[in-house]
């Protein structure tokens, strides 16, 4: 299922998003609307997608969103010797919508 950027910003409810890294793509994001997964996409129909992660976020912040975070699954597991895994590997990080952090006076007074 997909959503556009359109859709999803005149929704009325707030929602989690997840990025998802993808090699040699960049980043493209996911919203759960009713425990559906749905693809964020542009007004052409193409999936948003960003090589930065820090563009995707700004994308994203004028979004009703609940909670933000990043997924990576990495496909490489078996290229460096790992032994086979009962379950997958994802890792998911929480990520905060605020975009510069680090641009408050309290690190340039």
């Amino acid at each position: 299922m997909k959503i556009t950027l359109n859709e999803l910003f005149l929704w009325q409810q707030e929602l989690p998003i997840i990025i998802h890294s993808i090699d040699r793509v960049g980043y493209q994001a996911t919203v759960t609307i009713d425990d559906q997964s749905c693809l964020i996409v542009n007004a052409d129909g193409k999936p948003l997608c960003h090589k930065s992660l820090m563009k995707m976020r700004e994308a994203l912040q004028a979004m009703p969103v609940s909670s933000l975070s990043l997924s990576h699954q990495s496909a490489y597991d078996e290229m460096i010797n790992q032994p086979l895994r009962q379950g997958d590997n994802t890792l998911q990080l929480p990520l905060s919508m605020e975009l510069y952090p680090y641009a408050s006076e309290q690190y340039y007074p």
